[in-house]
């Protein structure tokens, strides 16, 4: 998998020339970055990797290494961990998956299981999630009804219509 550098959404520099601006005044003073493991490193060695670095809390922190894949899922950020066997009528996919925690050491997964399901249109992705295949299912097929109501409404209520105007 590809490695993807977020920025931490707890930094102090919130644009990134205002941080690198910080970081060489940072490196000019000698200053240190902590690790998660609360060793620290000379700044300098982060001078041709600033995306390695953020300014969290009054500290320079090593942003911890985050390999993975972030899909967004009805505003929780989620990382598919693999597709499940499981099929079934509605045609939904199915995905073990963590939600994605940040501190100020960067992103993580969070030590719990949901499940993630994906329904493909023409219309593009839909997605629902829970701690069950039902829950997911059952969010996603919300999400699905709320977008495409119109279309069954009027195939579903096509004869009660009819029948109104005998």
């Amino acid at each position: 998998m590809n490695q993807k550098q977020y920025r931490n959404s707890f930094t102090e520099h919130k644009t990134e020339k205002e941080k690198l601006a910080a970081l060489n005044q940072a490196i000019k003073n000698n200053e240190l970055a902590q690790r998660s493991d609360l060793t620290t490193l000379p700044l300098a060695d982060f001078a041709k990797m600033p995306e390695k670095v953020e300014f969290v809390r009054d500290i320079w922190r090593v942003q911890d290494p985050f390999p993975y894949t972030i899909q967004e899922v009805r505003g929780m950020n989620f990382v598919l961990l693999e597709k499940m066997p499981h099929t079934e009528k509605t045609l939904f996919e199915f995905y073990k998956a963590k939600i994605v925690s940040e501190n100020c050491y960067g992103r993580y997964l969070a030590d719990c299981q949901y499940i993630v399901a994906k329904y493909t249109t023409k219309d593009g992705e839909f997605w629902g999630y829970g701690r069950t295949i039902e829950q997911a299912r059952a969010f996603l097929g919300v999400k699905l009804y709320d977008e495409y109501k119109h279309l069954i409404h009027a195939h579903a209520c096509s004869d009660r219509e009819l029948g109104h105007k005998k």
